[in-house]
């Protein structure tokens, strides 16, 4: 390991702590993500995804599922790797094309890969399970173990619980795959409104027209949107009326409306 070159995709918590392990194995690291990320020691952000498959000798993806990340590595991005270069996937099963990554390895352009998740795993130990990459002898597969331990078990029922007494006391929605993720400070001397909606547009228009109207004085405003869900956290000031809540939940596309203090 020692003098190859990692690339990261997905620099969050996971991608972060491969980093870290690698970098102590003699690695150089180098990282994508979309969102700006302050690197851990000597790792190195590069500019583009095609300049991190270009120069690593091992490819490890790291990213979220979603719309965005559906069949990131595909065709084109398996071309663009380095010849002989080693894939890794622990994040999504639907972030890489199987089909694809089945082709670079017959023609030996990847010389290996190691999958931990699939577009489709068994429901049970009765369901037989079934991959176009089975029997290939330079693939190593593995039943989604990657959050199997006895610890990592323990970690995540105590990170669960943690978000979501965060959610229920301050609103904060960090780590939801369904509600965009926000981190509240909590505000005083202020009662908060939880608005969740239906993504389309002039909700929150309406919203603050809501609020206009009833002369209710808004202290601080945060909004987060994703391609199906918007989520407002409006703090008003505590002589509001308590009829601002029942007017919130009169606003066409509305899902959930909650009052927090």
């Amino acid at each position: 390991m020692r003098g190859k070159t990692l690339g990261i995709i997905g620099y969050g918590h996971i991608g972060s702590q491969v980093s870290v392990l690698a970098e102590s194995l003699g690695m150089k690291v180098i990282f994508y993500d979309i969102d700006p990320k302050l690197s851990l020691g000597n790792a190195f952000k590069v500019a583009t995804l095609d300049q991190l498959l270009k120069t690593s000798d091992i490819v490890t993806l790291h990213v979220p599922g979603s719309s965005q990340t559906k069949n990131l590595i595909d065709v084109a991005k398996l071309r663009k790797m380095k010849k002989g270069a080693v894939l890794i996937n622990l994040s999504r099963g639907d972030v890489v094309d199987l089909k694809a990554l089945k082709e670079a390895l017959d023609k030996k352009h990847i010389s290996g890969a190691g999958i931990d998740v699939f577009p489709n795993e068994p429901k049970d130990n009765k369901t037989a399970f079934d991959c176009i990459l089975q029997g290939m002898p330079n693939v190593v597969l593995t039943p989604h173990i990657g959050g199997s331990t006895m610890e990592a078990q323990e970690n995540i029922g105590v990170d669960v619980a943690t978000k979501m007494i965060s959610f229920l006391e301050t609103g904060s929605s960090t780590g939801s795959l369904s509600v965009p993720a926000l981190s509240l400070p909590v505000q005083q001397e202020a009662h908060r409104m939880l608005h969740i909606h239906k993504n389309v547009p002039g909700v929150l228009s309406e919203i603050n027209g809501i609020l206009s109207g009833l002369k209710v004085n808004i202290l601080g405003q945060y909004l987060k949107t994703n391609t199906d869900i918007g989520y407002v956290v409006v703090d008003i000031d505590k002589k509001t009326s308590s009829k601002a809540l029942s007017e919130l939940q009169k606003v066409k596309h509305t899902i959930k409306v909650r009052q927090l203090y």
